[in-house]
């Protein structure tokens, strides 16, 4: 029988198997061609590593080691003994391993997987540079869950907030909206109308941005009526222009008039004048704040006072008692340093303990502050630090916006917790055309055809340390005593929360101790370390926090992939090395 010729091959010269399947092959090949049978895409090929390497790969305890890999057809990456999901190409870690030991990365598609091995050796002779016990039975203190937020100036807010409703600046928004993604909220904002001047800052563009943008992030206002030029009506008629422009709630207080105790006259100002002193204060209150409330139905925020004079300070528990009916928030203001009338600080001045107790202002400071807080606390009434910052009179560049400022403002802020403070607002002011020194970020911005373009000027190092501190009070947490044996400058402050979950804020601010910090904890598992670190004290760039960094956000956005160490318990301790000026967030499971 003669074969079938197709497509020159005689199928009748070759066995019938192989003919069909090649008749087979080919109607494959034409139904691909157009037809509905789609060719199927090889698998892809196992991830390959490049390389996985540790540098240096030995250390003594406290330095840090930077893990580093080259991996391709990877869609994921693990490495062992660290929390996240860092790029799946090439990246890089930075740990602060306290043991030695191999860590494995793991680089992971649909067909596979390969691993690579990188040892780390660490040097256990440097002695332990702190211990603490903890015990979570301990009696807490409550941390009110809008103890943190920032305090502005109404002049500012074309420069930060916004020029409309429809106008808010939305980097100012993700910046705080970054603060309050640890269930602590709503914020509880501050903002200050300084001089009569700022009369023109009630107009419905700036109000309609306020009021939007606390709308948009859930939070709520103090803000001021000017008292110091003794005029009523236009103070009347400016807390009717806020209640009406932040109804439900959004105005919590209206603030009566900006540190009054400064009101001399004089300049430097002093404590004691012929023409102002307390007495002139209360009568122009008393006549103030009925008619204010009158006029919005909103009570006050109330001294304001700057708290540098003790001839102040002394009536302020009177002062509360008696207009206790008026006031809704009572504050105070602390600077810890002064850069008034040419005076500077030494470059570690955020660093020392000093800095945080009071120091140039030791009444409002975190130890002096406690006398006067048991009128506030016995008529239910708040008590705030309602303005906070480093150093006074615009701050002092080079050390308020730098690294030390972040350690500064974490152990300030719980330092105020544990003294019985109901919340702290760290200063932020927003003028464009001048360097904000302890401001703790700041806008540019373009006028468009629909209000302003905002741009990052600065989110500076202050900020950090704001963001770590909401993590460490995180889901209402209270504050939980410990007990610190050290003979280096290390602080140790730790909360807990409704599901036990305790977190502990390892502040090393010694510029040469490094090494470890041992916690004595019983009862619980795994924890995880979340590091604040900086080239150097006075870094004003290169700061990274749980590996993430602000430095090229263009939209208040942290930049890279988080992760954390992870840590096992030693005979109910746990061990974490750290470096000389850095901070670090043990989290601990129960």
């Amino acid at each position: 029988m003669r074969g079938f010729d197709f497509a020159g091959i005689r199928l009748g010269l070759i066995p019938a198997s192989f003919a069909a399947a090649a008749f087979l092959c080919l109607a494959v090949l034409l139904t691909g061609c157009g037809g509905s049978t789609a060719m199927q895409s090889p698998p892809p090929s196992v991830p390959v590593i490049s390389s996985f390497t540790a540098s240096p790969t030995t250390v003594a305890v406290g330095q840090s080691v930077t893990l580093a890999w080259q991996v391709s057809n990877a869609t994921s990456v693990q490495i062992s003994g660290i929390s996240g999901t860092p790029p799946a190409s090439s990246s890089s870690v930075v740990i602060v391993p306290a043991l030695s030991g191999t860590y494995t990365l793991t680089a992971m598609n649909s067909s596979g997987s390969a691993q690579q091995i990188a040892a780390v050796t660490v040097s256990t002779s440097t002695s332990s540079i702190a211990s603490v016990q903890v015990n979570p039975a301990a009696t807490t203190i409550p941390i009110a869950a809008n103890f943190l937020s920032i305090g502005m100036q109404l002049g500012d807010t074309n420069s930060m907030v916004g020029t409309s409703s429809s106008n808010v600046n939305p980097i100012f928004e993700q910046l705080l909206m970054n603060l309050t993604q640890y269930a602590n909220a709503p914020l509880l904002i501050r903002d200050s109308n300084v001089t009569p001047q700022d009369a023109n800052d009630y107009s419905q563009g700036d109000l309609g941005a306020i009021s939007q943008a606390g709308q948009d992030l859930g939070a709520q206002f103090m803000i001021g009526v000017v008292l110091g030029n003794n005029d009523l009506p236009t103070a009347t008629s400016e807390a009717q222009q806020l209640a009406a422009a932040l109804p439900g709630g959004q105005l919590q207080a209206i603030e009566l008039g900006n540190e009054p105790d400064l009101y001399y006259g004089v300049t430097p100002p002093t404590c004691e004048s012929a023409t102002w002193d307390y007495s002139g204060y209360l009568a122009l209150f008393e006549q103030f704040a009925p008619a204010i409330i009158s006029a919005s139905g909103v009570k006050l925020e109330a001294p304001v006072w700057a708290g540098l004079c003790a001839s102040w300070m002394n009536n302020l528990e009177s002062f509360i008692s008696s207009e206790a009916s008026s006031i809704a928030v009572a504050t105070v203001h602390h600077y810890s340093g002064t850069a008034c009338n040419g005076a500077t600080e030494p470059a570690d001045y955020l660093l020392t303990e000093p800095a945080v107790d009071g120091d140039t202002q030791p009444l409002t400071g975190p130890v002096g502050i406690t006398p006067y807080l048991p009128a506030a606390q016995q008529a239910g009434i708040p008590f705030r630090i309602g303005e906070l910052n480093s150093i006074n009179c615009g701050g002092q560049l080079g050390v308020s916006n730098s690294f030390s400022s972040a350690l500064w403002a974490m152990d300030i802020a719980f330092s105020y917790a544990n003294a019985g403070v109901s919340g702290v607002n760290f200063f932020s002011p927003g003028d464009p055309n001048q360097p904000n020194a302890y401001t703790p970020f700041d806008f540019t911005f373009t006028q468009g055809s629909g209000g302003n373009i905002y741009a990052v000027r600065n989110i500076n190092p202050l900020y950090y340390g704001l963001l770590m501190f909401a993590q460490a009070v995180q889901n209402k947490a209270d504050l939980l005593p410990v007990s610190l044996t050290t003979s280096a400058n290390v602080k140790v402050w730790a909360t807990i929360d409704g599901t036990q979950t305790i977190r502990l804020l390892l502040l090393n601010k010694d510029q040469s101790a490094t090494g470890a910090i041992s916690v004595s904890l019983a009862g619980y598992s795994q924890a995880n370390i979340t590091r604040l670190m900086a080239p150097s004290y006075s870094s004003t760039t290169g700061v990274t926090l749980g590996g993430q960094t602000f430095d090229g956000s263009t939209n208040g956005s942290p930049q890279g992939a988080a992760y954390s160490e992870i840590t096992q318990p030693a005979s109910g301790a746990y061990t974490v090395a750290m470096p000389a000026v850095s901070a670090a967030l043990l989290t601990i499971q129960p």
